[in-house]
């Protein structure tokens, strides 16, 4: 499946938006360029002597009038593409709330979509726009309300286009390709599929996997109706409920593959704590769990980039990204309740080799 696979959902821009997304992505290409500048910049007229520590380094850089420039293009660039993003599909808010509608109540429906409005929504997501996404991840102004699923789908696919991520190969279908290898003849019949989101994660395994059945999670709810009516116009059996990671609502031993989709680095160090223990507890004997995420690790990592990468935690609404850089994932694992020789940590590439994704699995015995 496409990364980015056409569905009846999709908000098709007009040409002004078009060019403006146009122009967006060409200048979120440029900024690939940045990094190797800035570290030319604070060699030549920043740094003051040897061995200086993490908060000396962003210290100086932000007190740089050149860094400071360049900080103010990446934050408009974050900005001008939810622009580009938001005229279309506000403007189409009453068509998308008419098919969710369409396909929520279809009696032919293959899946379901639970909703919950006593879930706890985490205070630190609620007070942000994550990614300066328009609203945040729970806008949810009506109870038929699917704007942002639809901000996050189309949001995400021009930023991983603007990172120069290949649209080949979707990150589920990695996951799965990394269980072909390593488990070949491992099929799952109960898979669950954490922080869904928009859910284009989870569409693949019903595709792929057409006799198990999918389980998906998240606790916003306006990104789950749009999740539901999204698999249901694909024809993908997805049951959507709106669940926190740390508390969820199954039987012990529900599932024999449990995973998530970038969604390591958007949780508090306590509740990726609490999302490990409890896919330990859901995995059925012989089960494996995988967590993929992005590459940012800051073990080994020296301490200029350690500082620069900690923009987005101040400029880019990401309020956890600094403990998911730090976070000792095997420790954090084995607390779990996975034996070390049953937890492995890779770089799992696309297969065009165009990113490499950070990835944690844990493994139940039989």
């Amino acid at each position: 499946m496409a990364r980015n696979p056409n569905h009846d959902l999709l908000t098709v821009a007009d040409a002004d938006n078009a060019a403006r997304q146009g122009f967006v992505l060409a200048l979120k290409k440029q900024q690939q360029s940045f990094r190797p500048q800035i570290r030319e910049l604070y060699e030549r007229e920043i740094k003051t002597r040897e061995n200086e520590t993490v908060r000396e380094i962003s210290d100086g850089l932000y007190q740089n009038e050149k860094y400071q420039a360049i900080c103010c293009i990446r934050r408009i660039a974050q900005q001008m593409m939810w622009q580009s993003i938001r005229s279309p599909i506000e403007r189409n808010a009453e068509t998308l709330s008419d098919k969710y509608q369409y396909y929520a109540s279809r009696k032919d429906k293959t899946g379901t979509l639970t909703l919950n409005p006593d879930v706890e929504i985490p205070g630190s997501l609620c007070a942000v726009d994550v990614h300066l996404q328009p609203g945040g991840y729970f806008r949810n102004e009506t109870d038929r309300d699917v704007l942002a699923g639809a901000l996050y789908e189309a949001g995400g696919a021009l930023y991983s286009q603007g990172q120069n991520i290949g649209t080949r190969e979707s990150k589920a279908e990695i996951i799965m390709r990394c269980i072909e290898e390593r488990y070949p003849g491992f099929t799952p019949e109960m898979i669950l599929d954490i922080g869904c989101s928009a859910g284009a994660s989870s569409v693949p395994y019903a595709e792929a996997y057409p006799h198990a059945e999918i389980h998906a999670i998240d606790v916003s709810a306006g990104m789950l109706r749009y999740a539901h009516a999204r698999a249901e116009a694909m024809g993908a059996a997805v049951h959507f409920h709106q669940m926190n990671a740390v508390d969820m609502a199954f039987p012990d031993g529900s599932f024999d593959l449990v995973v998530s989709h970038n969604a390591m680095h958007e949780m508090a160090d306590q509740t990726r704590q609490q999302m490990f223990a409890e896919s330990r507890r859901l995995l059925r004997p012989g089960g494996i769990c995988i967590h993929q995420d992005i590459p940012l690790r800051f073990a080994g990592m020296d301490t200029f980039l350690q500082a620069e990468y900690a923009y987005d935690q101040w400029f880019n609404a990401e309020p956890h990204w600094l403990e998911y850089a730090r976070f000792d994932c095997e420790e954090m694992m084995m607390q779990a309740g996975f034996e070390r020789e049953h937890i492995d940590i890779d770089n799992l590439k696309q297969s065009d080799g165009s990113f490499s994704w950070y990835a944690v699995t844990g493994y139940k015995p039989a």
